[in-house]
């Protein structure tokens, strides 16, 4: 009786052990999403909207004419947009070009800023202005 009283409370110290260990590593770890500044009221494909593409998408060449898909050369950008898959006006989050530049991968390539403003254009129409 003895033997298994011994066994008994070296288990429960074990399981003990255990169960402190496990739930000491569990860390949550709350990260900020990066919030910039808010959108103008009108937000123009040529004017806003372009000099992103101009200055990180097809600057080097990957979406450019010929490179891969969508074509945001100046003169090729909005079509190749409004042609595609790539703007929702019912659902602007759901957006490709929104969510690859926003969290997906596109990301590395442009700023919460940028990846707003496309944002913006679309909820207001992604009009070609």
């Amino acid at each position: 009786m003895k033997k298994l009283t011994s066994r008994l409370s070296i288990a429960i110290a074990i399981t003990g052990i255990a169960l402190m260990t496990l739930l000491s590593g569990c860390e949550y770890e709350f990260v900020e999403p990066e919030v910039g500044p808010p959108p103008p009221d009108v937000v123009s494909f040529s004017t806003d909207i372009m000099p992103i593409f101009n200055a990180s998408c097809n600057m080097s060449g990957c979406h450019a004419v010929g490179a891969f898909d969508p074509d945001l050369s100046p003169a090729n950008a909005y079509s190749s947009l409004s042609d595609g898959d790539y703007i929702n006006t019912a659902n602007p989050e759901n957006s490709l070009i929104y969510t690859s530049m926003a969290t997906g991968s596109m990301k590395s390539f442009t700023n919460t800023s940028e990846a707003n403003l496309v944002l913006a254009w679309i909820q207001k129409g992604a009009l070609n202005n």
